[in-house]
């Protein structure tokens, strides 16, 4: 089953139906107190800090103090609470065990790698900057991490917006993040997934698909291979054709790790449209860059994709080809072509690939907030999108988010290659190209990841192949 991700009023909401079925939140409180406690034993460690701040997280927070001192671990308790309920009654069962309760933080110079610092300052509830104590948590936190200690934020980190994936200033670099109960999308993209650490999850021996609250997102399953349907009796026109318009002078190579990859992908064709017949790969058929070339073959074709390579050439086939009921994948300049041309939406699939630079130019505006970005390009100009960056997110018949950021993917080439998946998954037929094509891609370089950390694109293709059965 697909995982759902739930941000603030979501969870609000699965936390009152909860308790309505007749869970006690304190209950839920003191379970996420122990399962977070079981993270610490993830490092070495002599010493436990646990920073317990105005929310229900802080109360996570004394509850983990609770439990690590029935452990029998050295752990001192800050409290930064105001008075609530849950709170008094945790103060109250670590008194009874003699808990070291302080409101102040320690000297930051007696922090070093023996101490982990559980992060319970701020929590979903988060609407504005941090300031006052909050804030000087944050920072405290911070260096603490700097010199050495381990930091394990709960549910998310603190000065974390749980519902965008935005960071204030001062947030919390945490070291691993325990989402208790619902898995908060803002920890899966931009900023969260940086600031994160590892990600963690746990529902807290609850199911929370029993609850109907339902979600406009979910998390992208790039935990199984993809099983790729093949005729063996087929050919190669049952596999489909991709065109490819790019790869001008001096840019041949992206256009040829686009068509390496739609090959790779399970295409049983591949055109590439350019000025420059001498430097494709032998696969590729060429066609000349003319309207009247490529209204020949158009009929053959199952897909176009446009942009890798093509800079500011080209522009006059996309015109036309806009207004063509072929399928089209426009990435990189085609992008920008699309931003400065456009007038109407496409009757037939269109499907863009932007990372936050080309989308800032497509909505002719900066943004943070990349869940709200992707909706606004799919209303100004239809079709499905994906918004690369860390946490990819893809907007295809439900919006998925990729929590994967890896700097392997950080080199000239990698969103060719991505074109190059969905061309050939669209030329065969297969059902959401998009979220298959980024988990494809994903996979590739979690392969790689296991013996390398930088690589060339081309270096991708390779492990297609093998993520495919």
């Amino acid at each position: 089953m697909e995982m759902k991700l739930f941000d603030t009023k979501k969870t609000v909401e699965l936390e009152k139906k909860i308790k309505n079925k007749g869970t006690d939140p304190f209950l839920l409180m003191l379970r996420a107190g122990n399962e977070i406690i079981k993270i610490c034993d993830k490092y070495k460690y002599k010493k436990i800090i646990s920073i317990a701040g105005p929310g229900n997280n802080g109360g996570d927070a004394l509850a983990a103090s609770f439990f690590g001192l029935l452990t029998h671990k050295e752990i001192i308790s800050i409290n930064l609470t105001k008075k609530n309920s849950y709170s008094s009654k945790l103060i109250m069962l670590l008194r009874s065990i003699n808990a070291i309760i302080k409101k102040k933080l320690p000297l930051i110079r007696k922090i070093n790698k023996d101490f982990i610092i559980i992060d319970g300052v701020l929590g979903i509830g988060l609407n504005r900057p941090p300031e006052g104590k909050v804030l000087s948590a944050i920072n405290w936190i911070n260096k603490a991490k700097t010199r050495g200690a381990k930091i394990i934020s709960i549910d998310v980190p603190s000065g974390l917006n749980a519902d965008i994936g935005v960071a204030y200033k001062s947030s919390v670099n945490a070291s691993s993040t325990m989402m208790c109960l619902s898995p908060k999308k803002g920890c899966y993209t931009g900023d969260g997934l940086i600031k994160s650490g590892e990600l963690l999850y746990n529902s807290l021996n609850i199911d929370i698909n029993k609850f109907s609250v339902k979600s406009d997102d979910y998390l992208l399953d790039t935990t199984q291979d993809f099983q790729l349907e093949r005729n063996n009796l087929g050919y190669k026109g049952s596999f489909g054709s991709v065109l490819i318009i790019g790869g001008w002078d001096g840019m041949e190579g992206a256009a040829n790790l686009c068509a390496k990859s739609a090959f790779k992908t399970g295409a049983g064709k591949v055109f590439l449209c350019n000025n420059n017949p001498t430097k494709k790969i032998d696969e590729v058929i060429h066609i000349k860059p003319e309207k009247k070339d490529i209204k020949r073959i158009i009929d053959k074709i199952n897909v176009i994709v446009a942009g890798p390579g093509i800079d500011n050439n080209g522009f006059e086939l996309l015109n036309y080809i806009w207004n063509t009921k072929v399928p089209l994948v426009l990435d990189a300049d085609a992008l920008i072509w699309l931003a400065n041309n456009f007038k109407k939406k496409r009757k037939e699939l269109l499907i863009c690939t932007p990372h936050n630079g080309e989308a800032k130019e497509l909505l002719k505006k900066s943004f943070k907030n990349r869940f709200n970005a992707i909706t606004q390009l799919k209303n100004i100009y239809g079709g499905n999108w994906i918004l690369k960056g860390p946490g990819t997110l893809i907007q295809e018949k439900k919006l998925y988010v990729n929590n994967f950021a890896s700097s392997i993917l950080s080199t000239a080439g990698t969103g060719d290659i991505l074109a190059g998946i969905i061309g050939g998954l669209i030329a065969q037929k297969i059902k959401e190209p998009l979220k298959t094509a980024v988990s494809i891609q994903t996979r590739c370089a979690k392969r790689i990841l296991i013996d390398k950390k930088t690589i060339r694109a081309s270096e991708l293709i390779e492990e297609i192949s093998r993520v495919l059965l």
